[in-house]
């Protein structure tokens, strides 16, 4: 696990609509989608759980383009409705005071 991916699990906090009015607030735009196993390896084809961290602004490098949301999109909508009502996969967000 790296320090990153460690530091985003170790504070995350759950996906509601008032902590991504407070990330759009502070000028992010899009959410990475990170996928891993429940031992903290990537996994993106059946993960455990999923991490969204905020970003401002994408990389115009295609090399460095990872899985991207808008954080104001209808799928980060439907998980924040779906909640803890999903038994197979948690999803968090990484917290970035």
């Amino acid at each position: 696990m790296t320090n990153e991916v460690k530091n985003n699990f170790l504070s995350h906090k759950p996906l509601t609509n008032e902590a991504l009015k407070v990330l759009q607030q502070k000028g992010f735009k899009y959410l990475q989608v990170q996928g891993y196993t429940l031992d903290h390896h990537p996994e993106y084809v059946d993960p455990h759980y999923l991490m969204l961290v905020p970003i401002k602004s994408l990389s115009a490098n295609r090399e460095k383009m990872d899985i991207y949301e808008d954080i104001d999109s209808d799928l980060i909508k439907e998980w924040i409705k779906a909640g803890s009502n999903n038994d197979s996969l948690e999803i968090f967000l990484a917290d970035k005071n």
